[in-house]
């Protein structure tokens, strides 16, 4: 596989890194305790700043062009990663508007006070949110990795191959 046809290193790592991160969070943030918490809130707060990071990436980095491939799956792929980037993006943030706004003091990691000003009425729109947004992206996530499981065992091509992070693929 060309250069080209493959995501660069950089690429790669934000992929994988932000894979891990929405697999324990979305693990966590379904089976969420009160012990658990403040691990949810401080991997939260490193989903947004590696979304940050990775957005500016993909902004200064051209992307590989989709192999060829039917229009509608073209556009199927594009619109997955588009609202994958967003969810991963505004859920933290979402998780924010309901932390710091809490009538708890909830820290992250255990040691980051997150507490602004208790404020119900953020705190509510942010926990719906924050809800929605979270089963939304489980529906994405399951998406994505179905199609690229669909492209490597049934069309057999290289859709999966060009972002996993070893080899040349």
């Amino acid at each position: 596989m060309s250069r080209s046809e493959t995501f660069s290193g950089g690429s790669k790592a934000f992929h994988w890194v932000a894979a891990v991160l929405v697999l324990l969070m979305l693990y966590g943030g379904f089976n969420i305790a009160r012990e658990t918490a403040t691990w949810h809130f401080g991997f939260g707060l490193i989903v947004l700043v590696v979304m940050v990071f990775w957005l500016g990436w993909r902004m200064s980095k051209p992307r590989p062009a989709l192999p060829a491939m039917p229009r509608w799956q073209e556009i199927a792929a594009k619109s997955v990663h588009h609202l994958l980037m967003l969810c991963l993006t505004l859920q933290p943030i979402f998780g924010l508007m309901m932390v710091t706004t809490s009538k708890r003091d909830p820290v992250a990691f255990g040691v980051i006070p997150l507490k602004i000003v208790q404020n119900d009425t953020i705190n509510g729109i942010g926990n719906v949110l924050h809800g929605i947004n979270g089963r939304l992206l489980l529906a994405l996530v399951l998406i994505h990795i179905a199609a690229a499981l669909y492209h490597h065992f049934v069309l057999k091509d290289n859709v999966l191959k060009r972002m996993l992070p070893f080899g040349k693929g």
